[in-house]
């Protein structure tokens, strides 16, 4: 339909952006919000989950997944941990995305916890970064919670990242081949879930669709319950 209202010259185009910051615009669930000849621009940071909740099975399985060839590849991270950590090749299929997170729920050698962290904007470091305690005590109650945990790391600053982690067990870094592509699906494919500040990290969570740690420091102009949604909860 965009291409046919694009290419028909007598029918006049109107564009319309929006910008918002975590807030829900409720005017956008009205049926035909987006009437015929418009083009609605999304901007800024999309992430109240009142706009897409009811639509999360679909996100979660059908739209937001890796085709095959980024599969084979993120595949080889977990592939290598458990080679590295239990001296176990596993023999899991790769056809689909939904069917490799399937298996390495069922693996039960680990449970994988899915962390990003963003650093490298020198505004939302300082205003917005997650703390070093926030972070360990995150890993911590997760090791409290189940017997053997092992925790994928994607970030814009490798470096905070090893010093960060320098003594704690079963964490691993995405390699630097990856892309940020790659990295959101690497966290996609996790059980679970440590959120910091940003929308990359919360996107990634979501799809991940387990238990969700989340830190109090968000955006001023994100409303606390508009951001997160009921599952998510803070260390006790």
């Amino acid at each position: 339909m965009l291409n046919s209202i694009i290419n028909n010259t007598a029918t006049p185009i109107t564009r319309t952006m929006q910008s918002v910051v975590c807030q829900y615009v409720p005017e956008l669930k009205r049926p035909n919000a987006i009437s015929l000849g418009h083009i609605f621009e999304l901007r800024g940071y999309w992430q109240s989950y009142l706009h897409f909740h009811k639509h999360s099975y679909e996100l979660q399985n059908h739209i937001f997944v890796a085709r095959q060839p980024v599969i084979e590849k993120v595949s080889k991270l977990f592939i290598n941990i458990y080679e590295q950590q239990f001296n176990f090749r596993p023999q899991f299929s790769l056809d689909n995305h939904q069917l490799f997170k399937k298996q390495l729920a069922e693996s039960k050698r680990t449970t994988w916890i899915g962390i990003h962290i963003q650093r490298r904007s020198h505004f939302f470091c300082v205003k917005y970064a997650s703390s070093d305690e926030y972070l360990l005590s995150a890993i911590e109650y997760y090791r409290n919670l189940y017997s053997n945990v092992s925790f994928i790391v994607a970030s814009d600053d490798r470096r905070y990242c090893r010093n960060l982690f320098r003594n704690q067990a079963n964490v691993f870094l995405t390699p630097k081949s990856f892309s940020e592509a790659d990295d959101l699906i690497a966290l996609s494919f996790c059980q679970h879930s440590i959120v910091t500040g940003g929308t990359f990290g919360w996107w990634a969570a979501y799809l991940a669709d387990g238990l969700v740690i989340h830190d109090k420091v968000y955006p001023s102009l994100c409303k606390q319950h508009e951001h997160y949604y009921p599952p998510w909860f803070l260390i006790p």
